[in-house]
């Protein structure tokens, strides 16, 4: 797989709820592999043929973000969260507010610990006490920058390198890393490199990171008779994600909080993997994927995922060689997992 894919669809933004350039960008990268559509919510859902049984293989385009609540006085922009950022990590962090005339840069700054007399107990500083710097010095002129209520507003993603260059880290791998492996997925279907068995689906889905509500819209109006989310995983805690790891191959998510796997499913994924040569770990997690969201429509699911270190931080860590891995899977399972 081509890690300048991973790279273009990590760089636009697509905080929940804001997954415009993120679809635009996937809308360019596979309009012309199948039938194209989107739903009311922004769901985006490409028809790839077949016949007989159906398989649907999802992804969601959001990540975790900020939007603005109000431009104070002193030009000061306050914002809430969105999704499941942790407060410690956004002192003294640079951000991009993203306006209707452009992109506008900012910091969110901390009062240094010597200058900090008041405050003598190192608390984490609530994410409501926290405001954007953008250089304004009145509400004026950053109204003027193009700043306004309910802009979204990312952290800055600086995609690096590490170790000998197989790991990546960055902002928003999750779940940019599953929506390039569709992307992979439908580029071989296409060129004939994958011959799927039955009728197959891919989904780009909004809103995963506040409550799967892009995938519980699209169980509404697609009943597939198999729904696999491919999606990232938490790993490298030990006694919390087992003995998960980078490196180790993509993990089949057969328990989290919203779901439990069928497991004669679990089994025949296991099978296919191993007959490809293609490694993989099992794997219980927190958190869910819009597996759940399927499941309680009566829909047989399954949730993969790539394994992240540092989930849901500004540098989540991926071995590029479990995100090929994966994309492997999928093309085996489209070939093999219906009938």
């Amino acid at each position: 797989m081509d890690v300048g894919l991973l790279e273009g669809l990590i760089r636009a933004p697509g905080v929940s709820g804001y997954e415009d350039r993120v679809r635009d960008h996937i809308k360019g990268l596979v309009g012309g592999y199948g039938v194209l559509r989107e739903d009311s919510l922004g769901n985006l859902l490409l028809d790839l043929g077949g016949e007989g049984e159906t398989l649907l293989f999802a992804a969601h385009m959001d990540e975790l973000g900020l939007v603005v609540t109000n431009v104070d006085e002193d030009g000061m922009v306050r914002f809430r969260k969105i999704g499941g950022i942790d407060d410690r990590v956004l002192p003294n962090t640079r951000v991009n507010i993203h306006t209707a005339t452009g992109d506008v840069p900012g910091v969110i700054g901390l009062t240094p610990p010597h200058l900090q007399l008041d405050r003598g107990d190192q608390r984490v500083i609530p994410w409501n006490e926290l405001a954007i710097d953008v250089g304004a010095s009145s509400r004026e002129e950053a109204e003027e920058l193009g700043v306004r209520v309910l802009d979204p507003v990312t952290l800055d993603k600086a995609i690096v390198r590490l170790g000998r260059g197989n790991l990546v880290a960055s902002r928003a791998i999750d779940d940019r890393a599953g929506c390039a492996v569709l992307v992979e997925l439908a580029r071989a279907v296409a060129e004939g490199e994958v011959k799927p068995r039955g009728r197959l689906l891919l989904a780009w889905t909004v809103q995963e990171e506040v409550g799967l509500r892009g995938a519980m819209a699209l169980a509404e109006t697609v009943r597939p008779d198999l729904f696999i989310a491919v999606d990232t995983m938490s790993c490298c805690l030990p006694g919390i994600t087992g003995r998960t790891r980078l490196g180790g191959g993509p993990t089949i998510r057969a328990v989290d909080n919203a779901y439990i796997a069928d497991r004669k499913l679990v089994s025949r994924v296991e099978s296919i993997a191993r007959s490809a040569g293609i490694d993989y770990q099992l794997a219980t997690a927190g958190g869910g994927t819009d597996a759940g969201a399927l499941q309680r429509r009566g829909v047989k699911v399954l949730a993969l995922g790539i394994p992240v270190k540092y989930s849901h931080s500004s540098v989540e860590v991926m071995n590029l060689a479990d995100l090929r891995g994966m994309a492997d899977l999928v093309k085996a399972l489209s070939e093999e997992l219906l009938g």
